[in-house]
């Protein structure tokens, strides 16, 4: 009887409630959760991050301000967070693995998205010297949602225990601004109508922060927002299952081609990373010591964990790399578990990547036949079923 009245009594008050605030009633929360913990005091490795920046200024001052400034984020992690990581599982079709899941609260962090350890910089993102403001308010609580998804994603991918092969393997799951990311927010946006409610999270990702840190929003806004409606009978994982490898989504979320640098004969090649061999790409040295990839094989393994020609290595595993030996010895180090961290500066922002085992399709799949061209671009050329690869001309 009890049990009837508390249903009663939700049914009435979700009809007076506003419509974006009444989503709660369709998920089960039956699935295992990770506990969720809060760090807002990672010194070291805040410190590890900018270590020039720190030694004319203090990193215990700005932890604490991190301290002093995250009662907000703090609060929506406690009241909501469990909720988010239940939702999250029902939309994916996914389970969560970890136990535990530590967000790191900093002041700064060198980019947006992405990232392990899961970072939320409260201070925003600080590059060369300038930095650029946090999202507020409704906005910043949409970044982690954001950056949960991401994780669940990127565990699921990258999981020792992976069944649904061709889900898990899906092109669309590759890491990717239009792929994979697309698919992070698709899942993060559908949470967040339950968490902030539909108003509130359409305003918040139409907001100017979101408008410049969000690459792949025209291709989510025009070709999986209002055709992939997630639920628990729907979920990721089921529209992931029905999308064919070659169909047009696939093809119009292809990465845009790189332009190559024009070949230097007297560059310094370092010997030993071999285009074929297991990771797929070949580097050679600045003129700053740095390891830059200089080649890359897109049916390899490095592509495949979203390593790009240009890609300048800053640290492996938080360690600087100068030479081949270091470069395989850090990538190896930790390989088999879990995956190496590497810092990669491209386009001028310092991107985190991890090079991690992952299980490689046969090489004569439709889904490696690709042409690549910009996204974008693409959208005013692919036609529904009528759209022509470059490669069958």
């Amino acid at each position: 009887m009890k049990k009837y009245f508390l249903i009663i009594f939700i049914l009435l008050w979700a009809g007076n409630a506003r419509a974006q605030d009444t989503y709660y009633s369709i998920y089960s929360y039956d699935n295992f959760i990770p506990s969720l913990i809060i760090n807002n005091n990672p010194v070291v490795l805040q410190k590890n991050l900018y270590p020039e920046f720190y030694i004319h200024n203090s990193v215990t001052a700005d932890m604490r301000w991190v301290r002093e400034n995250d009662s907000s984020i703090t609060a929506f992690i406690n009241e909501k967070g469990d909720t988010v990581l239940h939702i999250l599982c029902e939309l994916s079709g996914f389970y969560w693995e970890e136990t535990e899941l530590k967000i790191n609260l900093m002041r700064y962090f060198p980019t947006f998205g992405n990232s392990d350890p899961l970072i939320i910089a409260l201070g925003g993102t600080r590059q060369r010297g300038y930095s650029k403001a946090a999202p507020s308010g409704n906005s910043m609580k949409l970044v982690i949602i954001y950056e949960l998804a991401q994780r669940m994603l990127t565990q699921r991918v990258s999981s020792d225990y992976q069944s649904e092969w061709d889900i898990i393997h899906h092109p669309l799951m590759r890491h990717s601004s239009y792929r994979r990311d697309n698919l992070a927010m698709l899942l993060a946006l559908s949470t967040s109508y339950s968490i902030l409610g539909i108003d509130s999270t359409q305003d918040a990702f139409e907001s100017a922060w979101w408008e410049q840190h969000f690459p792949g929003k025209e291709i989510l806004e025009r070709n999986i927002i209002n055709q992939w409606i997630l639920s628990p009978t729907q979920t990721l994982a089921y529209w992931l299952e029905i999308e064919p490898y070659n169909s047009r989504l696939v093809a119009i979320t292809r990465p845009p081609k790189k332009e190559e640098p024009p070949i230097n004969y007297n560059r310094a090649f370092i010997e030993g990373v071999p285009l074929k061999g297991q990771f797929g790409f070949s580097v050679n040295i600045d003129n700053n010591g740095y390891l830059v990839v200089d080649s890359i094989d897109i049916y390899r393994l490095g592509y495949a964990c979203g390593l790009k020609t240009g890609d300048l290595i800053r640290t492996v595993n938080g360690a600087r790399v100068r030479n081949h030996k270091v470069l395989i010895e850090k990538i190896f180090e930790t390989f088999e578990q879990g995956g190496a961290t590497l810092q990669i500066f491209r386009n001028d922002q310092i991107v985190p990547l991890i090079i991690q085992p992952i299980m490689m399709p046969g090489f004569n799949e439709d889904m490696y036949e690709e042409e690549y061209f910009s996204p974008i671009d693409s959208l005013n050329e692919a036609v529904d079923s009528n759209f022509i690869d470059p490669e069958d001309e």
